[in-house]
């Protein structure tokens, strides 16, 4: 019974090392990829509590005995046993290599063997065969594919992170109506009702309601002095779009490059002037995009993704970049405003006119939004 219970006792140690071992890899893991409910973490940390407790009751006596002498001082060493003689081997005798092979030590030794080639086998993998003349965007897909041993990319250094907010410290700012969110279309009615419009009326938008569409893009929507939330969603609430509202007819507000600033809800005004023949011309001549009433640039600032999510940055803006045109969208058409998304423009003159470096922060989609005719 005794030797039956040292051996479990080893055992549970070894188990006890593993799971301490998966626990910490599956939470790296977890808090990399942003994995709000990962089972093999669950799972692991699960066994590794059950075996936590099997080595306290396993070793309750050497635990207490450490207790005491914390506690209560060094107690009197007992005296010290004889030394066994060593063994003498008999010529033929079979050598005993029980406690060689059984060891503590040897035991602990395979375990983290055994986990570390489990790491590194799972993990790595060779690079993605990518056919010969693929596009970029191949190219960068099959290379931002997760793997196991690419957690490791988290103790690389991805530079700083930058601030939660941009800010024009010293533009014009132009305060915006509280968004007035009664009446309209159903989210169920505008969804199945909008449509890309390309013909827009002469007639203004209003302010109210460039404020009520922009606060249904991607709007501070609960939390607004504390741990702000965003009617888009965001991996990880880092909030990487910034939106640039060029007014072309807007009811109040001079023509120009606003840009929105999201805890106030007002337009930062950046630059000023009649815009429409330039955005026309760099979005390859479409001629509805000078008669909207509002044309919506949303760019990405990829740093504020980079120090948690690295390689697959890009992929996570481009899928919020989706999230907040959809929003902009179905909120106009809920308004009785047409919208229209564009993806098709000159990038380095459009992030030119909007101020932006192309590289730390660029223009990635437009939407136009304003008024339509009515149906006849």
């Amino acid at each position: 019974m005794t030797r039956l219970r040292h051996d479990l006792n080893h055992l549970t140690s070894v188990g006890l090392l593993v799971a301490a071992l998966a626990t910490g890899a599956t939470g790296l893991i977890a808090d990399l990829w942003d994995l709000n409910d990962f089972w093999y973490h669950t799972v692991a940390g699960y066994v590794m509590g059950g075996l936590a407790i099997a080595h306290v009751v396993f070793n309750w006596r050497v635990l207490w005995g450490y207790a005491r002498f914390r506690l209560l001082g060094r107690a009197r060493r007992p005296a010290a046993a004889p030394a066994r003689p060593p063994a003498v081997s008999r010529p033929g005798s079979v050598p005993d290599l029980r406690h060689a092979i059984v060891s503590r030590r040897g035991l602990i030794g395979a375990g983290i063997g055994g986990a570390v080639g489990l790491f590194v086998g799972r993990g790595l993998r060779s690079p993605p065969p990518i056919p010969q003349g693929s596009d970029v965007g191949i190219i960068y897909h099959e290379w931002s594919k997760p793997g196991v041993i690419d957690a490791l990319g988290s103790v690389a250094n991805w530079g700083p992170s930058v601030p939660l907010y941009k800010r024009y410290p010293g533009a014009t700012a132009a305060v915006l109506p509280e968004p007035d969110l009664t009446g309209g279309l159903s989210a169920a009615e505008a969804i199945a009702q909008r449509r890309s419009a390309r013909t827009f009326a002469a007639q203004p938008m209003t302010r109210e309601e460039l404020s009520r569409v922009l606060h249904l893009a991607s709007g501070i929507s609960a939390d607004k002095f504390g741990n702000a939330r965003r009617t888009a969603p965001s991996s990880g609430a880092l909030y990487p779009v910034e939106l640039y509202p060029v007014v072309h007819n807007v009811e109040g507000l001079e023509r120009g490059v606003y840009h929105y600033a999201y805890e106030d809800h007002a337009l930062e005004l950046v630059r000023a002037g009649d815009l429409r023949q330039r955005v026309v011309e760099q979005a390859l001549m479409q001629e509805f995009l000078g008669q909207c009433g509002v044309v919506v640039f949303l760019s990405q600032i990829l740093q504020r993704m980079r120090p948690k999510y690295q390689d697959r940055s890009y992929r996570y803006g481009l899928v919020e970049i989706g999230h907040v045109g959809q929003n902009l969208y179905v909120g106009a058409t809920s308004m009785g405003l047409g919208a229209c998304g564009v993806g098709a423009f000159m990038d380095d003159d459009i992030n030119a006119m909007l101020g932006l470096d192309g590289t730390e922060e660029a223009a990635v989609y437009l939407v136009a939004v304003g008024k339509v005719p009515p149906v006849a």
